[in-house]
C-alpha cells in the first residue's frame, strides 16, 4: 500500500460503515519464517480469500511502498491524458485487454455504464517475453519504474505461494512453478482510476462484482470503495457488501479462481466490486494500483489437492480454462459467485 504520506492528503475514511474483518499479515514475519504468521495466512485464504499485507519494517516491502507512492503519482498524470492519446493505445477485448479501457464500456449489476476507466501494462512485454505493447511516450520513459515494481510483487507471490504450498503439504514450488514471469501469461500491471461520486446518481458501483481469474492479486488502494461480498450471502442484499479499509502501509492481497481450481476448493476466491468511495472520500477521483498474476499460458489446471467439482478442468491449459470461464459467464452458463474455502482434513 501507499505510505502514510498519501494518507494525510485525503478525507478519513469513515468509522460508520460495515468493514470487512481482515487478517493483517507481517511480510517481515512471513519472510522470517515465522510458523504462526504462516498459520495466519493459511486461514485468511481459507475464510475470505483477503488479507491486508504489512509491508513496513521489511526490506522488500520498504521498496515496494516507494515504488507505489510514485507509481500513485504517475498513474494521475497517465489518466489524465487527453482522450485522444488514450485513444492511441485501446485494448481490444476479447483479444487483448492490454492498453487503456473506456469509461462506460462494461456494465454493472443495473445494466447503467461502468464508472471507471483503466490502463493494462503486459508483464511479457516488460519482461522482454514478448514484444512491448504499445505504450504512451509518459510510461514509456518509466519502463524501469514499472518493472521493479513488478519483480518486487512476483518475490511477494513467491512467497505467499509458497507457504500456501507448504500449509497445504504440497511441495513448495507447487504453485510458483505454475507461474513463472519469465514464461508468457496474461499477468498485468494496472492503475485504475473510479470517477468522483459528485452527484447522487453517482452513489452507485463502479466496477461490476466478479472473483478475479487469476492465482494473486496485489492492489494497492489510498481511497475507499472495495466491497467483499460476506461469505453466504447474495450480491443482490445490499446489506451483505462490507467495505475494505486501507491501512497505509499495506497491500490488500486477494486469492483468485486458479488457486481454488488448483486445491481443489481448499483456498477461497471471493466476490467483490468497486463502489463508491464513502464518506467525504467519495468527492475525489479514486486510483488504484495492482498486479493480477494469472498461470502460465501453458500450465496445467489439474488440481494438486482436494476434490473439487468439476473434474474435467484437470485436462485443461490454463490459456483453455480462462476461455472456458469468460464464455461462460457471457452465455449465462455461469454466474459470479465465490467459491472455495473448504478445510484439510
Amino acid at each position: 500500500m501507499a505510505s502514510e504520506r498519501l494518507f494525510r492528503q485525503i478525507p478519513p475514511f469513515p468509522d460508520d460503515v460495515p468493514t470487512a474483518p481482515m487478517h493483517t499479515i507481517s511480510l517481515a514475519a512471513l519472510r522470517s519464517g515465522d510458523a504462526a504468521t504462516a498459520e495466519q495466512t493459511m486461514a485468511a485464504c481459507q475464510e475470505l480469500g483477503f488479507f491486508l499485507l504489512d509491508l513496513q519494517g521489511d526490506r522488500l516491502g520498504g521498496s515496494m511502498m516507494e515504488e507505489i507512492d510514485q507509481l500513485f503519482d504517475l498513474g494521475k498524470d497517465l489518466m489524465s491524458l487527453a482522450d485522444e492519446v488514450k485513444e492511441q493505445y485501446l485494448g481490444n477485448p476479447p483479444h487483448s485487454f492490454l492498453g487503456f479501457k473506456r469509461r462506460g464500456q462494461a456494465k454493472t449489476e443495473t445494466d447503467a455504464p461502468d464508472r471507471f476507466e483503466w490502463f493494462n501494462l503486459g508483464q511479457d512485454g516488460l519482461l522482454g517475453t514478448t514484444p512491448l505493447q504499445p505504450v504512451p511516450p509518459l510510461v514509456d520513459s518509466q519502463l524501469p519504474l514499472f518493472t521493479s515494481f513488478l519483480k518486487h510483487g512476483q518475490n511477494i507471490l513467491t512467497v505467499i505461494s509458497s507457504i500456501l504450498a507448504a500449509q497445504l503439504g504440497l511441495p513448495p514450488d507447487a504453485f510458483t512453478s505454475l507461474q513463472q514471469p519469465i514464461k508468457p501469461s496474461r499477468t498485468v500491471v494496472r492503475i485504475i482510476k473510479s470517477f468522483a461520486s459528485l452527484k447522487e446518481e453517482d452513489l452507485r458501483t463502479s466496477m461490476i462484482h466478479h472473483t478475479d481469474f487469476g492465482t494473486v492479486t496485489l492492489l494497492a488502494n489510498v481511497l475507499g470503495g472495495l466491497q467483499i461480498l460476506a461469505p453466504g450471502k447474495s450480491p443482490e442484499d445490499e446489506n451483505a457488501w462490507l467495505w475494505v479499509r486501507p491501512q497505509p502501509g499495506c497491500l490488500i492481497v486477494n486469492l483468485g479462481d486458479a488457486m481454488v481450481q488448483w486445491t481443489g476448493g481448499l483456498l477461497r476466491s471471493n466476490t467483490h466490486r468497486i463502489y463508491h468511495a464513502p464518506g467525504e472520500q467519495r468527492f475525489l477521483d479514486r486510483y488504484s494500483l495492482a498486479l493480477l498474476v494469472r498461470p502460465e499460458s501453458e500450465a496445467s489446471m489439474k488440481r494438486l489437492i482436494g476434490e473439487g467439482e468439476d473434474g474435467e478442468d484437470d485436462n485443461l491449459t490454463a490459456w483453455e480454462w480462462e476461455v472456458k470461464k469468460a464464455m461462460a459467464l457471457v452465455t449465462g452458463d455461469e454466474v459470479v459467485r465465490s467459491k472455495g474455502g473448504g478445510r484439510l482434513c
